[in-house]
């Protein structure tokens, strides 16, 4: 049994879902959200946990039923006493304000996992650990959460589980002492080569932009007549699969560059969700994305929000450093900037904030911590 720390509750509902799923996995689970979602909490502390409802195979603990968790804090000072191991779920804008909050409350030579879609969190992080002096705390990233589910109250609905996720640390050295916290709650956790691994296949930029761009009109039509978008449904087309494949070939360059493995998008479908297809536009056809519900028609402005300073940018900032062109990917920063109006190229983290600056050798010696 493991002491852990599930901080953080967004829309995605990862934090309630992995806090449930690892209770009923027998471990000790002590659950606190941010102040601006403290509206949450009465109806989970009147019950004393969660209540997990569906179908078990999205679940680690392959159970469902009442998830009484150990104890439900108001602080997450409270939450992180003594924790080993901590789940962070968070507004990924907010990343470096909420865990630099909390840098004195870590337990000494806690491993913080903080469940995202990647967008470099721990690389992000790492300087501001070592600059307050708490390099005895290691940051994990991987490509994708662990879980997808929705909330309403205390009930929770998985609605999919990745499998063969793999994490990451700064440097990769160290992810073995991650691992080694992390595997009894996440037993199917690999290590990554390097966070530039993880990085590089954040699923949302390999998916979103190829979707979004074709479907704008349809999801701004949407939105004048007052209903949702079918963005996994209705907005699969063949012109998202053209550009998912091209934009994929751009980044095997980049992944190339930094001595990365690729992972194409198929594969990467095939590996999270067992589903077999050959090109982008069949790896969508995916019954996991076809199962999640329509979206509200501004979705696409909240993702690429995210997507842009956090996925696009840094990739095309990478492919600039080693002489690679990645013009489809530049394109797409500069029709979002525009969409969106934002400065796409000073929106988010500088390579340096994330000590991913200099030539790609000296970039991957520092990310595998070579000597």
């Amino acid at each position: 049994m493991s002491k852990v720390a599930v901080i953080g509750n967004t829309a995605r509902a990862i934090g309630a879902v992995c806090a449930a799923d690892l209770t009923l996995s027998g471990h000790e689970v002590r659950y606190a959200v941010f102040p601006e979602h403290k509206d949450q909490l009465p109806e989970v502390r009147k019950s004393g946990g969660f209540t997990v409802e569906g179908d078990a195979k999205h679940l680690i603990s392959k159970k469902t039923g009442f998830a009484r968790l150990d104890r439900i804090c108001d602080t997450t000072r409270e939450a992180l006493k003594d924790a080993a191991a901590v789940l962070i779920e968070v507004d990924i804008h907010q990343l470096e304000e909420k865990v630099s909050a909390m840098i004195p409350e870590f337990a000494r030579g806690a491993v913080v996992h903080v469940q995202s879609h990647g967008y470099w969190p721990a690389a992000r992080l790492t300087p501001l650990l070592r600059k307050a002096g708490r390099e005895d705390v290691l940051v994990t990233e991987a490509p994708a959460p662990t879980h997808a589910a929705r909330i309403d109250g205390a009930v929770v609905t998985p609605k999919g589980l990745r499998k063969g996720i793999r994490i990451a640390t700064v440097p990769a050295s160290r992810s073995g002492e991650a691992l080694a916290v992390l595997r009894p709650l996440f037993p199917d956790f690999a290590a990554a080569s390097s966070v530039l691994q993880t990085g590089l296949e954040n699923l949302n930029l390999i998916v979103h932009p190829a979707m979004v761009l074709p479907n704008v009109g349809g999801m701004e039509r949407a939105k004048l007549e007052g209903r949702k978008f079918g963005f996994y449904q209705e907005g699969v087309v063949p012109a998202a699969g053209v550009l998912g494949d091209a934009l994929d070939a751009e980044r095997k360059l980049v992944c190339e560059a930094y001595g990365v493995e690729h992972t194409p998008m198929a594969k990467a479908i095939e590996q999270y969700y067992g589903f077999k297809s050959d090109t982008f536009y069949e790896a969508m056809q995916n019954p996991v994305y076809k199962s999640f519900p329509s979206f509200h028609s501004d979705i696409w402005r909240e993702w690429e929000l995210v997507d842009l300073p956090y996925a696009i940018v840094p990739c095309v900032k990478l492919a600039d450093q080693a002489g690679i062109a990645v013009p489809l990917h530049r394109a797409f920063a500069e029709i979002l900037g525009v969409l969106l109006g934002v400065d796409p190229w000073n929106c988010g983290p500088s390579l340096a904030d994330m000590d991913l600056e200099g030539s790609p050798e000296a970039v991957k010696k520092r990310m595998l911590g070579s000597n």
